[in-house]
C-alpha cells in the first residue's frame, strides 16, 4: 500500500513538473516602459525593454507622486525593488505588456467634460475619481478648468499642462495628496483662484 502511494506521489510530481515547464515555455517575456531618474520626466523619451525572464513583471517606482524609475522588476535596483516587494503605494506592479503607464495608486482625480457629462459641472458627487496616467512632471496635480461654459476636470501630468493651467484665471490646480478627487471643488471663474 505504501509503495502504491509513493508511486502516485512520484507520478503527480512528475506531471506537475511537466506542466510548469510547458506553461513557462509558452509564456513570452513582457515588454515594459523603461526610464530612470530625470528621464522619467521627459515627454519625448518613451523607451521600452523586453524582460529577460518570462516570470518578470513591469513596475513603476515613485518617490511620493514623482516617477523615479520604470522597467522590468528584476532590472530595477534592489533598493527601489524593495518598495515593490513591500507592496507600498510607491510601486505600481503589473503583468501585461507596457502596463506600467499609470501614476501612483493615490493619484486619483475626477476626469470629465461637461459637454459629455452634465455631472461634471453640476453634480460632481455622482462621479468617481479615477487613477491618472504616469506623470512626466515632478509634481502631480488634478485640475478644474472653465472655458466658454464647459467645465473640464482631470489630471495634470505634464509641466506644460501645469504651467498653462497656472497662468489661466479660469483653471485651478490641486494636489491629489491632500484628498482624493481634490478637483471636485468649484471656484468663481476669472478669479485666478488660490491653488489648493
Amino acid at each position: 500500500m505504501y509503495r502504491r502511494i509513493e508511486q502516485l506521489a512520484v507520478a503527480t510530481l512528475f506531471a506537475l513538473a511537466l506542466l510548469v515547464q510547458h506553461s513557462g515555455a509558452t509564456e513570452q517575456p513582457r515588454t515594459c516602459y523603461t526610464c530612470e531618474g530625470i528621464n522619467c520626466q521627459r515627454t519625448s523619451i518613451m523607451k521600452e525593454q523586453k524582460c529577460l525572464n518570462s516570470l518578470d513583471y513591469c513596475v513603476t517606482v515613485f518617490s511620493k507622486f514623482t516617477v523615479v524609475q520604470k522597467g522590468c522588476s528584476l532590472e530595477v535596483p534592489i533598493e527601489l525593488r524593495r518598495r515593490c516587494d513591500a507592496n507600498t503605494v510607491e510601486c505600481h506592479k503589473c503583468n501585461t505588456d507596457r502596463c506600467n503607464n499609470l501614476g501612483q495608486p493615490n493619484y486619483l482625480c475626477l476626469q470629465c467634460d461637461s459637454s459629455n457629462d452634465a455631472n461634471c459641472a453640476n453634480n460632481v458627487s455622482a462621479l468617481t475619481p479615477m487613477r491618472c496616467s504616469s506623470p512626466t512632471a515632478t509634481n502631480s496635480y488634478c485640475f478644474v478648468r472653465y472655458d466658454g461654459g464647459v467645465t473640464t476636470r482631470g489630471c495634470s501630468t505634464t509641466l506644460a499642462d501645469q504651467r498653462s493651467c497656472y497662468a489661466n484665471a479660469n483653471c485651478l490646480l490641486c494636489s491629489p495628496g491632500d484628498f482624493k478627487g481634490c478637483n471636485s471643488v468649484d471656484f468663481q471663474p476669472g478669479t485666478r483662484a488660490l491653488r489648493l
